[in-house]
């Protein structure tokens, strides 16, 4: 039953199914273009669903405060929509947007210049996309960013596949896996400079970092030629060579305080001289007058000498005015003539062993996000400490405490979350722990920066 009270309608009893009904034919075709219109001040239509005390967590804020249709539901779905061959529920803002057409959607949300769809959590997930075959969640710009993702204090972005692996600190970009890749770039460009697979770039410090703790792995494996337009600095320089057996054994380089090129060759003497031309395009490549020749005869002879260099030959004579003409072998060393600054024994820190010891700068950056770090003296070098917690609890400042004024100098700055952001440090201690792992390292005066 219905009774119109002050221009309302209120539909009472429990028998009939539906509260108001705008009717259709017998093949259930709509008669009305509109079934229901409600205008409101607050809200167009509101409606709620449930047992007893229906009434979900509405106009609750500016955007459901005022709405043109609004539901609530304090057990089921507040709002549905849903299609069989268009758009479930359309939301837009802006007026008159263009929106292409064909898309079929549960959601879809269009805009001009504004987002189209956003979602928002204090502390959960802002938005999730679940699939058991297809693509979770796509991101399609035809010239913008496909996918745009910040952080204030932790991961920009995370790909997990399979079961998640390490994660030794934050970064922009984490993939991460415990059986399979954690990151891979492809590229099938033609072009050798903006088409690699993989490009690290930084403007004033590294682009690329390969790291392993397993001592028989390796932190980068290369299957191909490698080319490097700079300078390669290493701890031991190896070759690989084939042997008949079929197994590839390992040869070492020859090394040296400063840059030399080398040439070899053999000459003989007659009547007791013999001038030597140097290899054309070798002798570009030296500085001239500071190479050095050695001589070994292949033959009886009274010895030999160099004398006569130039920077195209050489002469080599026998001693004591002999005259044979014995075969003799030579090697030419030459300073690099393109390498016109040069420290000997340059140390370069960047290159240290690869030891827990030299892991100062990691061991931070690890016990920012997964412990507790302390920044102290090495012991026995006086005592002095500092103590400095970091842990993941989101942007909280960390506590660094002197807990001896006589120390040296230790000047961290600590700040958002325990992050090591700049400091100089002459002797770092730096522990971490994750799950039952644990390690501790040390570094002596050098700067660390995040």
């Amino acid at each position: 039953m219905t009774d119109l009270v002050r221009d309302a309608f209120r539909a009472e009893g429990s028998g009939a199914f539906f509260g108001f009904l705008a009717d259709s034919d017998g093949d259930n075709i709509p008669y009305k273009s509109f079934g229901v219109v409600g205008y409101g001040l607050s809200t167009g239509v509101l409606g709620f669903s449930g047992g007893r005390d229906p009434e979900g967590p509405i106009q609750q804020n500016s955007y459901s405060l005022h709405a043109g249709v609004e539901g609530g539901s304090v057990e089921f779905t507040g709002m549905a929509g849903a299609s069989l061959a268009g758009v479930g529920v359309y939301g837009q803002v802006e007026d008159s947007p263009p929106v292409p057409t064909g898309w079929r959607a549960g959601v879809l949300g269009v805009a001009s210049t504004q987002p189209g769809v956003i979602g928002f959590s204090r502390e959960g997930d802002a938005i999730e996309g679940a699939s058991f075959t297809g693509t979770a969640l796509r991101a399609v710009s035809f010239f913008g960013n496909g996918v745009h993702s910040i952080s204030g204090a932790l991961t920009g972005v995370t790909g997990i596949s399979g079961t998640q692996g390490p994660i030794p600190a934050p970064a922009g970009v984490i993939g991460t896996s415990d059986t399979h890749i954690g990151v891979m770039g492809t590229s099938d460009s033609r072009s050798n400079v903006f088409g690699p697979g993989v490009f690290g770039f930084s403007p004033n410090n590294i682009g690329v970092v390969g790291q392993t703790n397993n001592p028989n792995s390796f932190a980068g494996l290369f299957f191909g030629n490698v080319v490097v337009n700079g300078t390669l600095t290493a701890i031991a320089k190896n070759g690989m060579v084939a042997f008949p057996d079929g197994t590839q054994r390992v040869l070492h380089c020859m090394e040296s305080p400063e840059h030399w090129f080398e040439d070899f060759g053999t000459a003989k003497l007659k009547n007791g001289r013999a001038t030597v031309k140097l290899d054309g395009d070798f002798a570009k490549t030296i500085k001239r007058g500071g190479y050095h020749v050695f001589v070994t005869p292949e033959g009886d002879c009274r010895g030999l000498y160099v004398r006569g260099k130039t920077a195209a030959s050489f002469e080599v004579r026998e001693l004591g005015g002999g005259k044979s003409s014995v075969v003799f072998s030579y090697r030419i060393v030459g300073k690099r003539r393109d390498i016109t600054r040069h420290r000997r024994f340059r140390e370069d820190i960047y290159a240290r062993p690869h030891t827990p010891e030299d892991q100062a700068w990691t061991a931070t950056r690890q016990a920012e996000c997964c412990g507790t770090a302390r920044i102290h003296r090495q012991p026995g070098e006086g005592g002095a400490r500092a103590l400095a917690e970091a842990r993941p609890e989101g942007r909280k400042f960390a506590r660094c405490k002197a807990l001896d004024a006589a120390a040296p100098r230790v000047m961290p700055t600590w700040r958002n979350g325990g992050r090591l952001m700049q400091g100089t440090v002459i002797a770092v201690s730096a522990a971490f722990s994750l799950g039952s792992n644990s390690a501790g390292f040390w570094m002596k005066g050098l700067p660390i920066r995040l």
